[in-house]
């Protein structure tokens, strides 16, 4: 027995130090390097910590990042609410709808807000068009975790509280907040993660006027030297680090609270739009509802449409995507149009897997640590990935693996791993979500019933979190489908490997003002979105969930 633990025990440590060594290799070290850099010379932390303007823009990050957080919750609690409890004709597409957008690139939406509310941005005030773009993004993040949560909500309970005499607002208070707020806290840390770390939408959507720490760290790299933009990264960094901290530790006070929860998906209502209609928070709910609706709709209807239109007479056509099929190689992205968006494919599937395998073996190694509240140092490495900007790991990146002959040689290789690592904590968070759900009674009796892991596996785990794993990859695919920035540095540094993506050609190509080639390549790109989340939607929805209620017998 001893030695069947020291070899589990064994096992379990080998496993958890994969992702952390490919993490430590590709990320880390980069990183690292970024800092023994920035620490070598102080002149830029002194030129920082003198200027106002720089005080100015870390509190200006971080109240953007604050206030696209609040309105992305605003609307997306109430969309993923309804998501959870109803069943209505043509969920399944209203789901996609508020799924792809996450995935989009920031050229692509930056594009779309451009053509809606043009450059000066909403009102003639460019934060509040930032803000709008930001909440596009997340929105799907708020309804994918609270809808998924809500599935398996014991709702019971609040049956038990209204035959108590329980009024709407306590009700709220005692058992809709406590239960739900570790997949709000879950989806406003990413939320404030994201537009904290903006770049794209800063960039496009900003008109000259705005300016966040990251895309004054690419700005100061270029125009002021290293040592200013270094210092600003590592502040930056220290800045994530800490509010992901406190997540964790948030989190860790939690455990344990999910009592409410079971792991059998609940039967949802069969939407009512009479009944639904009769309450005031009816409207509420419909109002947040559409509002969500029409903004994540409108950016993609303006691609699409304009992708036919001539740019200069907006005259229908069809030349924009014939001009960019006709020719072989496109001499600004180093590529023609189909093997970019083979790239895209490719890269975008070897990513997912990646992220995939490392969440797996991250979540077998930490599931049951995770519960005894003994991992908060050991997941904080799950995050990593999330704290730590792409401009940021782009300079790490130049400064360390340049000069290497693999790097050289094969320079997709390090694409594949960065997209595998952007994925990594969206795979995990969702698997650990769902292994929260999972009542420790069934794997207790499974063991006193003798099953074997194979079996319980089969049986249990794989059942039940298909649906977090599915939806995790999806996440994982769609996010390196769309980035940018890494595949942007790759291409641009290997110009001749034709290693572009669909991405980089859309912003070489709009940046060199080509206005009907983006157009059409967005479009592509926003099809290719589509098509895989329908994709991998279809092959998920093969597997159904069976009840773990039942007894479990070998």
């Amino acid at each position: 027995m001893a030695m069947k633990n020291i070899t589990s025990k064994t096992l379990r440590v080998a496993a958890l130090l994969t992702p952390i060594i490919i993490i430590a290799l590709f990320l880390l070290f980069p990183v690292v390097s970024v800092l023994i850099s920035g620490f070598q010379d102080l002149s830029g932390f002194a030129n920082i910590f003198s200027n106002k303007l720089y005080f100015q823009i870390f509190a200006f990050t971080i109240g953007q990042a604050l206030l696209s957080t609040l309105l992305t919750l605003l609307i997306g609690i109430p969309i993923g609410y309804i998501f959870g409890k109803y069943n209505f004709r043509g969920k399944k597409i209203f789901l996609t709808l508020f799924t792809i957008p996450f995935i989009l690139p920031s050229v692509l939406v930056g594009m779309g807000f451009l053509v809606i509310f043009g450059s000066e941005g909403l009102f003639n005030v460019p934060l509040l068009s930032i803000l709008l773009a930001h909440a596009f993004y997340n929105i799907p993040l708020v309804v994918h975790y609270f809808s998924a949560y809500y599935q398996n909500f014991d709702r019971n309970l609040v049956d038990a509280a209204k035959t108590l005499g329980s009024n709407s607002f306590t009700t709220m208070m005692r058992i809709y907040l406590p239960i739900f707020l570790q997949p709000i806290l879950t989806a406003a840390l990413l939320t404030f993660n994201f537009s904290f770390l903006s770049f794209g939408i800063i960039q496009l959507l900003g008109a000259g006027k705005i300016a966040t720490i990251e895309t004054l760290i690419f700005a100061d790299y270029y125009n002021i030297g290293n040592n200013q933009a270094i210092a600003l990264a590592i502040l930056q960094l220290l800045v994530t680090i800490a509010y992901i901290l406190i997540y964790l530790l948030l989190m860790r006070t939690n455990v344990g609270k999910e009592k409410a929860m079971t792991t059998e998906v609940q039967p949802r209502e069969q939407l009512n739009l009479k009944k639904f209609f009769k309450k005031f928070s009816g409207y509420l709910l419909g109002g947040a509802f559409l509002f969500g609706l029409l903004l994540e709709l409108a950016p993609m209807i303006s691609i699409l449409v304009y992708a036919f239109l001539e740019p200069y007479t907006n005259s229908f056509t069809f030349s924009n995507f014939v001009g960019i099929f006709s020719l072989e190689k496109i001499g600004l992205v180093g590529a023609s149009i189909p093997k970019t968006i083979l790239n895209s494919l490719l890269f975008a599937l070897g990513g997912s897997l990646i992220a995939t395998l490392f969440a797996i073996i991250t979540v077998v190694a930490l599931g049951k640590q995770r519960r005894a509240k003994k991992s908060v140092s050991v997941e904080m490495i799950t995050y990593i990935p999330l704290a730590i900007s792409s401009v940021t790991l782009s300079i790490g990146i130049l400064q360390t693996f340049v000069g290497l002959d693999l790097f050289a040689n094969h320079p997709w290789l390090f694409i594949v791993i960065s997209h595998g690592l952007i994925g990594f904590p969206f795979v995990t968070r969702a698997l650990l979500n769902g292994l929260n759900t999972i009542d420790p009674e069934i794997e207790e009796t499974a063991r006193t019933l003798g099953a074997k892991w194979f079996y319980k596996f089969r049986k249990i785990y794989l059942p039940l979190l298909l649906p977090s794993f599915v939806a995790g990859l999806a996440l994982a695919f769609g996010l390196s489908l769309g980035e940018f920035t890494i595949a942007s540095f790759f291409a641009r540094n290997y110009t001749d490997s034709g290693l572009a993506t669909l991405t980089v050609a859309l912003y070489l190509l709009r940046n060199n003002r080509h206005l009907g080639y983006p157009r059409a390549i967005g479009a592509i790109l926003l099809l290719l979105s589509y098509v895989s989340f329908f994709l991998i939607e279809l092959l998920g929805g093969r597997e159904k969930t069976s009840s773990s209620r039942r007894v479990i017998t070998k």
